[in-house]
Order: C-alpha cells, then sequence, then structure tokens
C-alpha cells in the first residue's frame, strides 16, 4: 500500500474514534441531567422545546449584553 493510503486509513480510524468519544460523553451527560430532572414522564415535544427554549434564551441574553464596539465588529 502507499503511504499516502496508510495515513489516510489512520486518519480516518483517528476521527472515528475522536467522534465517538465525544458521542458517549455527550450522551453520558444528557443521561445525568436528564436523570437529575424530577419530572421523568416528559414527552420528545416537550423535551425539544425546552432545548430550543435554552437555546434562544441563551442567544438573545448573549447578544443583549454586546457592547456597541464588539458588534460593529461582527459586521463587515
Amino acid at each position: 500500500m502507499k503511504r499516502s493510503s496508510k495515513i489516510a486509513i489512520i486518519s480516518g480510524i483517528a476521527v472515528a474514534v475522536i467522534i465517538s468519544a465525544i458521542a458517549i460523553t455527550v450522551h453520558y451527560r444528557l443521561s445525568q441531567i436528564e436523570g437529575n430532572e424530577q419530572n421523568k414522564n416528559e414527552s420528545a415535544g416537550q423535551i425539544a422545546n425546552e432545548i430550543v427554549g435554552n437555546i434562544t434564551t441563551n442567544k438573545a441574553h448573549s447578544e443583549a449584553s454586546e457592547s456597541a464596539a464588539q458588534r460593529a465588529k461582527e459586521t463587515p
């Protein structure tokens, strides 16, 4: 096999291992968070709405706390 093929295969395996590790870590963290909640009878829709609410709240909060200088840097 060519050297570049070996490097590509090893890189692909390394990327797969890293992505798998991240996925497992996220899964366990979410399981721990969900396990700590009091209401365990939430539907998938309720959980999705909660996630969307958290994302939009955090985005609005972070944008509101930006100064005019920070906003000017972001616009081209």
